[in-house]
């Protein structure tokens, strides 16, 4: 069976990086089978529900394990987070780990 269009949640824990002027962060994505995975990073300037924007995004053939995703971007978005989609069978959790 195709998912297809199936969208994760997109309302989860965000990382607060306003203290930083620039700074990369480190998507994470730990794959459950295979297939085809969209990640989209979105960045906010106060974080709530209606101000996220679309600031990147990664499609990929997902396998068994984990996969790396590095994005940078500067202070103007101090709130991220990622949301993902799975165009398969396949199932992706993701986390941020931000550093300066």
């Amino acid at each position: 069976t195709n998912l297809d269009g199936v969208t994760s949640e997109d309302t989860g824990d965000t990382v607060d990086c306003r203290w930083y002027n620039r700074i990369t962060v480190q998507i994470i994505c730990k794959t459950t089978g295979a297939g085809a995975v969209t990640v989209t990073i979105q960045g906010s300037v106060d974080g709530t529900d209606d101000n996220w924007h679309d600031l990147d995004e990664k499609t990929y053939t997902a396998t068994d394990g984990k996969d790396l995703y590095h994005y940078g971007y500067n202070s103007y978005y101090p709130y991220i987070r990622t949301k993902t989609s799975t165009h398969s069978l396949s199932t992706v959790t993701t986390f941020v780990a931000a550093r300066n």
